[in-house]
């Protein structure tokens, strides 16, 4: 954190009150802000640079967090720019640093949510030259880490205290409780228990002869290994055999080996990782990462397993090339060129990577959203498949990194999608070309019908019951004679048939195109016309009007909306938040902010409420973006019109009885009101008004401040910590490696993971 206040002392020299602080003061504040009539009953013309009055200290943080907040000056008022808004706010925290008052404001702003409290346009402007580092911490391992470290079925003592909407592993967030270690030792006892079950201390049972010295020395090392992850440095060696030798004495064999080995999952390196800076120590005052650190902190950054479980980074380590700077951004290019998109559709080699951009998105999370059944069918949902929309989504992310140029625009853009496909195009060709041949081919009923009898024959549940079981033979005759129609009738009109994947290494099960309405697609099981000329070639475009990237993906949508309806207001913030790096303040506690009921106005009418004064300081700045997203419904269904009953009532239906009203002209519509705005993008050409969510996302999707937003977003993922001022150098650095490359993720994660911010300790 020094560095940190070194940066904020720069702009807190004796005459900035006079000659920064004063002037902003009197340009934006004083007209309504003086004097016995003051607006709000705030004078600030009085108001002194003497932080040692508790009151005075206190005001000066609201002004700041006013001017942070972009809630003062109010918007129909001139406006500060940014940076004359961040030298304020750096004298107000240079301030409270000299006071002793900044360390209980810093500790909050750790936390995730106050993650773009740092000045955006100063972070990026060029004028901080303060070294990077970040603080020597213990950081606690996260449940992913816990998971892959092969306790068998020992529940994690690790759990995130963040919020599920976003980043998770904070180092700062991340301590070890006094549950922690208790549950460290309920997975020492498990953990021990599976092994002795399986017989595996047969040699330590009572009667057995004490071991040798040098088998005692084995068990030691061995144990280290399984608990630690990394072989014993001599001195460890020695303390844990003598521990071991002292147990055995009082306890027996077995118990004192018991006893040693919860020493083990008792040890900080069991519970943390350990990222102190062991190396050199530079003309700042600041330590390089020892090359062990260093080969954890990358692991631990890319993967959930320690070093040795990847063969790059084993390789770097046994050959003493994890030094320099060069060393690192040289094994992180390799790391990023052989592994980046390989691996299991569902275990990938680097899964950190996969994690964020769950994380960061939050598309993952659409299963979570609980939507009712009676809905699904009222409202023409042939099957609610969050798992598949959100396996959709992945692919086009992988697909995006795989082509790797300009990957933050496209992943905010595209209208390239992946539907009902394993993402290996060859794959596809190969099993369509193989289900066509096995269907259409001669004895296909005749074998289904056979492998059925094979099947009835070993249940005994038929035995009893011979007609269930003719019932049953029938029924797989009437599928398969279905299922080759449907093939043939489609090959007959040039149609590609759904051939159904498998849970293979290649593909996720796909079985159907049930699961396609809210893609605008016409659903159809296994045993249904196709009514989709399914492409076999993918990603297939999707209409530009209707889609642009995966804020308007069905996984992103359904993630991000209500148990019945849209949710404006939080697709709102999240764009505000991520694609903006906009600041919000917390929100009153005794503000309602309910959304009124009333079944003949649309959703976007009844948020009106939010615009009164003392709502929309705040609302103003999330609503305009959220509203964008109307175009679509909660199922993530592109429309562009409400229809109304004859009670002036929404109507949502979608079934037969949809149609048949709207046959008979008894439904009213009106076209869906969309239209929002994006402000505070730092560019006049992205600003302004939007007719819907795909022009803001094709508009900002392509903006410095989207991609720079994005960029923050990544570094606190591999930092576990929010940027401060003086991470400047690195996210300038970042930003000119991922534009130099043509816009590479690759790239972008060499250069944070070879930065300053990562190698260094202080």
């Amino acid at each position: 954190m020094g560095t940190t206040l070194e940066c904020f002392a720069q702009d807190s020299g004796k005459d900035s009150f006079e000659s920064t602080v004063k002037p902003f003061l009197s340009r934006h504040c004083l007209d309504c802000h003086s004097g016995a009539d003051a607006e709000a009953g705030v004078d600030l013309s009085e108001l002194r640079a003497d932080f040692s009055v508790n009151e005075t200290a206190n005001r000066w943080i609201d002004v700041m967090q006013a001017i942070q907040f972009s809630e003062m000056p109010p918007p129909d008022e001139t406006q500060p720019d940014s940076i004359e808004k961040a030298n304020v706010i750096a004298w107000v925290s240079g301030q409270m640093v000299k006071a002793n008052r900044f360390e209980a404001y810093q500790k909050k702003m750790l936390a995730p949510d106050y993650g773009n409290w740092v000045n955006h346009e100063k972070l990026f402007s060029g004028e901080i030259d303060t070294p990077p580092f970040s603080p020597a911490r213990l950081w606690r391992f996260s449940p992913e880490i816990f998971k892959s470290q092969g306790f068998g079925n020992a529940k994690s003592p690790f759990t995130y205290v963040t919020s599920e909407r976003g980043i998770r592993d904070y180092a700062a967030m991340s301590t070890a409780d006094q549950s922690t270690v208790q549950m460290k030792m309920i997975v020492a006892d498990s953990f021990l228990s599976e092994r002795e079950k399986r017989g595996e201390f047969a040699e330590l049972t009572t009667g057995q002869a004490i071991p040798d010295e040098q088998k005692l020395q084995g068990l030691v090392r061995r144990e280290f290994v399984r608990v630690i992850g990394r072989e014993p440095t001599n001195k460890e060696q020695a303390k844990y055999l003598a521990f071991l030798k002292q147990n055995i004495e009082v306890g027996g064999l077995l118990e004192g080996f018991k006893t040693t080995i919860k020493a083990m999952f008792l040890s900080p390196e069991s519970i943390y990782r350990m990222e102190f800076g062991f190396g050199d120590v530079d003309v700042h005052g600041r330590r390089m990462l020892s090359p062990d650190e260093l080969a954890y902190a990358l692991a631990y950054a890319l993967t959930d397993h320690g070093p040795k479980r990847n063969r790059f980074i084993r390789d770097a380590m046994e050959k003493g090339q994890l030094k320099t700077k060069e060393d690192v951004a040289t094994l992180v290019r390799t790391l990023m060129d052989e592994q980046l998109t390989s691996g299991h559709w569902d275990r990938k080699d680097l899964p950190r990577i996969k994690r964020f951009f769950e994380e960061f998105f939050g598309f993952h999370r659409a299963g979570t959203v609980f939507k009712d059944n009676e809905r699904k069918r009222v409202e023409k949902i042939a099957q609610w498949n969050t798992e598949m929309l959100i396996f959709d989504a992945t692919l086009l992310i992988q697909h995006v990194l795989k082509k790797d140029e300009n990957v933050i625009a496209e992943l905010l853009t595209t209208n390239d999608f992946f539907i009902a496909h394993p993402g290996d195009n060859e794959y596809a060709r190969e099993r369509y070309e193989e289900k066509v041949a096995e269907v259409t081919g001669d004895g296909y009923i005749e074998a289904r019908v056979q492998k059925r009898q094979e099947q009835i024959d070993r249940d005994f549940n038929f035995k009893a019951m011979p007609e269930k079981a003719k019932e049953a033979l029938q029924a797989t005759r009437n599928e398969a004679t279905r299922i080759t129609a449907n093939f043939t009738d489609a090959l007959e009109k040039g149609l590609y048939s759904h051939p159904s994947f498998p849970f293979t290494n290649k593909s996720r099960g796909i079985g159907d195109l049930l699961y396609i309405g809210p893609y605008n697609l016409p659903s159809s099981g296994r045993v249904e016309e196709q009514l989709w000329d399914w492409p076999i070639e993918q990603p297939l475009k999707m209409p530009a009007d209707q889609r642009a990237g995966l804020l308007t993906h069905p996984a992103w949508l359904a993630a991000h909306s209500l148990n019945e309806d849209n949710d404006p207001i939080h697709r709102g913030i999240w764009v505000y938040k991520r694609l903006l790096a906009g600041v919000l303040g917390d929100v009153p506690p005794d503000v309602d902010a309910s959304v009124s009921m009333d079944p003949h106005k649309t959703l976007r009418e009844r948020m009106e409420s939010l615009r009164a004064e003392r709502c929309w300081k705040c609302h103003r700045k999330v609503n305009p973006l959220g509203e964008t997203f109307e175009i679509f419904d909660d199922w993530g269904r592109y429309r562009n019109h409400h229809y109304f009953d004859e009670e002036g009532k929404i109507y949502l239906r979608r079934d037969g009885q949809f149609d048949r009203k709207l046959k008979e002209g008894k439904l009213t519509t009106r076209a869906i009101d969309a239209s929002g705005e994006i402000r505070s993008s730092g560019d006049p050409d992205v600003d302004g008004e939007v007719k819907d969510a795909v022009e803001m996302m094709q508009r900002l999707g392509n903006s410095d401040r989207a991609r720079q937003s994005f960029i923050r977003h990544l570094f606190r993922y591999f930092m576990g910590r929010n940027e401060m001022l003086s991470d400047s150098k690195t996210l300038i650095e970042a930003e000119q490696a991922y534009l130099d490359n043509g816009g590479s993720f690759k790239a972008l994660v060499v250069s944070l993971l070879s930065s300053d911010s990562f190698l260094y300790r202080r």
